[in-house]
């Protein structure tokens, strides 16, 4: 029996057998299979673990309570990948590989990513509908007026962000870890924001095309927003290529990007998209003093902060661009109409900021747990409770990843080691175990020559 024959025999229909087999294609293409090594030294080198596509169900839409879930961390991993096919990528600490660069970019790969597209976008970001609701009469001052309440709220908000590096048993690796949720993006800042600036849409295109150049420095290199994060990675000790740290990425730090991607490469999401910047805009104005401050907490005063600062300078200027040379004028030209889009826009992008900064505060809390391990009494799982061994020998390499429900890892032979982040790890031997908690991203080793180690489900 052919692959096909054997889904439409398990009740699957035509248009959902499709739908897989190009999942599968592009989710097992070679540039995105099991690597040597946590780290990605080419930019289109990007571990997926093809292995997990049988488990997952991207046919229908998350909620906000699942975006722990193992298939929201794949689903915005793929789109990621779809999404920068557009996107120019060339490696500036080594080589080019040709055949890389051409396998990236290769026809088939993209029409697969092209098509499989609607349906991942659906899965991750769909609870936004549910989440988001824009009703009443609203008029351009109105949202302006709701608009200033929020940003200073966020003005008058204690850095989240400072408390939890500040608070945590080592500062400068959680500060790390914060960068690296920041590079997927910011090493190729405002490549969405270029997606919107074509075609022909009156004043209001020059002035989002201000903004555009001020990201890349008005073509002087050295000034470009993301040579500048490249400086400021380098000197907190990061490696700076793009997508090096690819497997350690939150998947709602992926979201983030990937929102703007969602909104931006389909243009009937021309006004979300709007909403969006401003809040991005206006918002980081305000925070990114505290992210400075946060750096040199982890750091000490010597630690180049120029990458925030600019942002705590220009951005106060895009934001005002944003809402009176791009929202006003669009507003009074195309009527309140267009509003309920922009105020969805500025509300979702606004909510993902908040599930992005929880998920990375409890990723850093379950780090300092690591970090404090000790062996302890095994925990008794419930009767009944699905498990299943894994049997690998010496340098086996699981890709990051996470589990849907809490999990007692056991060790039951030889040694591995357990991996959080690049700078959180665990040793563990024959009988030792650990907790992974519900959606924590970790990944594993083997260290001896043979390892079994058994997980089981504790919920």
């Amino acid at each position: 029996m052919s692959s096909i024959d054997a889904l439409l025999n398990n009740n699957k229909n035509p248009d959902q057998v499709f739908r897989e087999q190009l999942l599968s294609r592009f989710a097992s293409h070679p540039l995105f299979d099991q690597p040597d090594g946590f780290y990605c030294e080419s930019p289109y080198l990007r571990p997926l673990r093809p292995q997990d596509l049988c488990q997952l169900e991207f046919g229908r839409e998350l909620t906000l309570d699942e975006l722990d879930q193992p298939s929201h961390l794949m689903g915005q991993r793929l789109l990621l990948n779809i999404y920068e096919q557009d996107l120019i990528f060339l490696p500036q600490q080594k080589k080019l590989q040709l055949d890389e660069f051409n396998a990236f970019y290769d026809d088939e790969l993209r029409c697969a990513g092209a098509a499989i597209r609607p349906l991942l976008e659906r899965h991750v970001f769909g609870w936004l509908d549910d989440e988001v609701s824009v009703s009443g009469n609203w008029d351009v001052d109105t949202f302006k007026a709701y608009a200033d309440e929020v940003l200073d709220k966020i003005a008058r908000t204690p850095s989240g962000l400072l408390e939890c590096i500040g608070q945590a048993r080592d500062p400068a690796s959680a500060a790390r870890f914060f960068l690296i949720q920041c590079a997927g993006d910011f090493l190729s800042e405002a490549s969405a924001m270029a997606r919107n600036v074509l075609g022909n849409f009156g004043p209001a295109q020059s002035e989002l095309f201000k903004i555009l150049i001020d990201e890349y420095g008005y073509g002087v290199a050295q000034k470009k927003h993301s040579v500048i994060f490249e400086t400021l990675m380098a000197h907190c000790g990061l490696n700076p290529g793009v997508h090096y740290y690819w497997q350690f990425y939150t998947a709602t730090s992926l979201a983030l990007i990937n929102y703007f991607h969602y909104v931006s490469a389909n243009h009937r999401h021309f006004f979300r998209y709007l909403g969006a910047l401003f809040y991005t805009e206006a918002s980081l104005a305000l925070v990114t003093r505290a992210q400075a401050q946060a750096m040199r907490v982890a750091f000490g005063d010597d630690v180049d902060t120029l990458y925030f600062d600019e942002h705590a300078h220009i951005d106060v200027h895009h934001g005002k661009m944003a809402f009176e040379q791009l929202i006003r004028p669009v507003v009074l030209r195309y009527g309140n109409q267009v509003l309920p889009d922009i105020i969805r826009g500025f509300e979702e992008f606004r909510l993902l900021q908040d599930v992005a900064d929880a998920e990375l505060f409890a990723h850093i809390g379950w780090h300092d747990d690591l970090a404090a391990w000790q062996p302890g009494p095994m925990p008794e799982p419930p009767s009944g409770a699905p498990s299943h061994t894994f049997h690998e020998c010496r340098d086996d390499l699981s890709v990051t990843h996470v589990h849907g429900n809490n999990e007692l890892f056991v060790v039951d032979k030889g040694t591995l080691r357990l991996v959080a982040s690049p700078f959180t790890e665990l040793t563990l031997g024959a009988g030792q175990h650990v907790v992974i908690p519900r959606g924590m991203l970790h990944g594993s080793v083997i260290t001896s020559d043979h390892c079994s180690y058994t997980v089981t489900s504790l919920e």
